[in-house]
């Protein structure tokens, strides 16, 4: 859940203002530069050009004028190609004119220092004046292959238009993905630059919006406005269109200086991860990734179930086949029907068994039964997805026997509206001349190890987003009282296991005392064995003090301990059962100041920040998300109960993490974090021990 009131927004600019930055009817390129004007020809752009520079008449056959008030009309758009000063002026008479969008390629702006700054707001200050879209400034610019336009500092290759639309925060990443060779069909491509004014979340609303997209991708380095980007994602997953993102910065990590275990546990990339999950990005880790991704994403062809038809004529390959297939989470392979198991059972030799993934090497009439085979499983009504491995290096004979096969799916392709595949044992192998002929009968082509991963994504992209689970009944005021109380301070102790109660997690019994006396009284009427721990409110992690104390098993066991806990200083001890028969785990509540509260589960104990074993989710579980981050835990096994133990109460541990999400909701922009640890999840029920609560300083709220 997105923390509304610390997000960073800015007004959106209009859809006519957007629509000028990427369809524009007119265009002026201000400055040096015959690169973007001679490209306008290439591409075919059918409106009216001009170039703006005092030093010349005519430029790449267009006229060349002074200055923009001197030109005889008033262009949709610029693209603007001076020095940081003169790029400033040339925006202000743009706006002046009433021109609705313009490209500042520049460098030298907020990402230089104070001056710089300074000049990106000035820049600011004009667009919004004026309602002016204003890429940039330090961008590449943007290219729309569609309308045969662009506002590009630099020439590129005028490609056939696709349905793909990219957003990049990188200018190189942008050019990596351009020079792949893979197959991927551009419709739009921005380099978002600095974002003073339009981002990445106006982007993402334009393509949204357009009929002529079909797959929104991007490589994304941060997201500034969080609330308007996750909206647009929303939206995009509400219309159909895969939004699928690379984000780097996984080893960015905001560990140090962590008051709790939970902030330990997180940090800002897994925020943005389960953000990404939350509403239907299709998040990848490489370039690799996000290329199989989009090839699957491009052909609109629906990938089902994810139910696998795959024919490999090599015993090896199809045992690293299934070694792929165990990392996926959404694919697996398909059951034959009846009739399909007769008819391939037929064509293969008697040494052969007809099971999925298919090795049909050395059947007889190669070309006739590849075409049957393929035929069969490619029609049965539990495939899903039709793959065949396919490698064209080979000469001679095999080469020709390639061929075929490669031929063999095309057929396939044109009497099915499935996802056609083929499958390169080494990826890249197959030339960018090829990737484009297949692509052109519907037929795709994908590395070994990519193709498993972009059709699990596909798979868990398509499938339905369960509703927002309904919130448990919580104490907000007593819970609010008690935050306001400590002032932004830190608590744990007696009001910290107060504060868990109001919210209806379960506690574990304590009693808090200041004499050894009052400890042994407490344990009489508990039962031994018990635990005394520090009960100092403004104690933050006993553990590290040796401030716990455990199977203290008789009262002289328990004076001794008490004794030497109050010699260290400590003036309230807790007192509590000694609960063993159950599983330390860890639940946490932590919130960003732009990107909301986000709830974890994990394990716990002293094992917490050993183990990384921690499953997150933003604040507001939708129906099943509690399970699905159990499910997601190594510890898991143990839960379910592991060689003979019993398994534990897993009801209990959801009803747990089900309230800590309403605490969340109801409460995340006054709560820095949560620490439950150890809750301990017993054969019957669930307890809270300890916890540490960490107030929002009053400066964030």
């Amino acid at each position: 859940m997105l923390s509304k009131s610390r997000s960073v927004t800015s007004t959106p600019v209009s859809d006519s203002a957007l629509s000028a930055l990427f369809r524009p009817s007119s265009v002026a390129v201000i400055g040096s530069g015959c690169a973007p004007l001679e490209q306008y020809k290439r591409i075919g752009y059918p409106g009216k050009v001009a170039g703006v520079n005092p030093k010349y008449n005519e430029v790449a056959g267009y006229p060349c004028y002074p200055s923009l008030k001197s030109m005889p009309f008033v262009p949709d758009a610029v693209l603007i190609m001076r020095n940081r000063d003169a790029s400033i002026a040339a925006l202000e008479e743009a706006a002046d004119l009433g021109v609705r969008a313009a490209a500042v390629v520049e460098i030298g702006f907020a990402e230089a220092g104070a001056e710089g700054a300074a000049a990106q707001a000035r820049i600011v200050e004009i667009a919004r004046r004026s309602g002016m879209a204003v890429l940039g400034p330090n961008t590449g610019g943007v290219i729309n292959w569609v309308d045969r336009v662009h506002l590009n500092m630099s020439q590129f290759e005028v490609g056939r238009p696709g349905n793909v639309a990219l957003i990049s925060q990188g200018g190189g990443t942008k050019l990596a993905l351009f020079g792949s060779g893979r197959g991927v069909r551009w419709s739009h491509a921005i380099v978002c630059g600095n974002e003073a004014v339009t981002g990445s979340a106006d982007y993402l609303r334009y393509f949204v919006d357009d009929p002529n997209v079909r797959v929104i991708c991007g490589f994304i380095e941060t997201i500034r406005e969080p609330e308007r980007f996750f909206f647009e994602c929303d939206r995009a997953l509400a219309a159909g269109k895969p939004v699928i993102l690379l984000k780097p910065g996984r080893s960015e990590a905001s560990r140090e200086l962590a008051t709790a275990h939970t902030g330990a546990l997180t940090a800002p990339h897994q925020f943005y991860s389960a953000l990404f999950k939350r509403h239907g990005v299709v998040q990848v880790d490489t370039f690799e990734e996000l290329l199989s991704s989009i090839t699957v994403a491009q052909t609109g062809r629906s990938p089902g179930e994810g139910r696998l038809g795959v024919v490999c004529p090599s015993g090896g390959l199809v045992q690293m086949y299934a070694d792929e297939l165990e990392k996926c989470k959404a694919v697996r392979y398909a059951e034959f029907g009846p009739q399909t198991v007769e008819s391939i059972g037929r064509l293969l030799p008697s040494n052969l068994v007809c099971r999925n993934p298919l090795d049909f090497w050395g059947i007889e009439n190669v070309e006739e039964g590849s075409k049957k085979i393929f035929q069969a499983i490619a029609s049965d009504p539990n495939v899903d997805i039709f793959a065949v491995r396919h490698d064209p290096n080979h000469p001679g004979a095999n080469g020709a026997l390639e061929e075929m096969w490669g031929a063999c799916a095309v057929e396939v392709a044109a009497a099915t509206d499935k996802p056609v595949t083929l499958v390169a044992p080494v990826d890249g192998s197959i030339s960018p001349g090829k990737i484009e002929e297949f692509l052109d009968k519907n037929v795709t082509v994908l590395g070994q190890r990519e193709m498993f991963r972009a059709f699990d994504r596909a798979v868990t992209w398509a499938r339905p987003v369960p509703p927002m689970a309904t919130e448990p009944p919580i104490d907000k005021v007593a819970m609010a009282k008690r935050l306001h109380d400590f002032g932004g301070k830190p608590f744990s102790g007696e009001p910290a296991l107060d504060f868990l109660a109001a919210a209806g997690i379960p506690v574990v019994e304590s009693h808090f005392v200041s004499t050894v006396e009052a400890a042994i009284g407490a344990a009489n009427e508990l039962g031994y064995p018990v635990v005394a721990k520090i009960g100092d409110t403004g104690v933050l992690h006993r553990t590290e003090l040796s401030g716990v104390i455990t199977n203290l098993r008789d009262a002289q066991e328990l004076s001794a301990a008490a004794a030497k806990l109050f010699a260290g200083g400590s003036k309230v001890l807790i007192i509590q059962p000694y609960v063993r028969d159950g599983l330390e785990m860890i639940l946490g509540l932590q919130t960003d100041a732009v990107l909301g509260s986000f709830v974890l589960v994990g394990q716990g104990g002293i094992w917490t920040e050993i183990m990384e074993d921690a499953a997150l989710r933003p604040a507001g579980l939708r129906v099943g998300e509690p399970e699905q981050m159990l499910a997601e835990l190594r510890v898991q096994k143990l839960l379910r109960g592991f060689r003979g133990a019993p398994a534990l109460d897993t009801e209990a541990l959801i009803g747990a993490v089900r309230r800590l999400d309403a605490i969340a909701r109801s409460l995340g922009d006054q709560i820095q974090s949560i620490d439950i640890n150890p809750l301990i999840v017993r054969k019957h029920g669930a307890v809270a021990v300890d916890a540490l609560i960490v107030p929002a300083s009053p400066r964030d709220e």
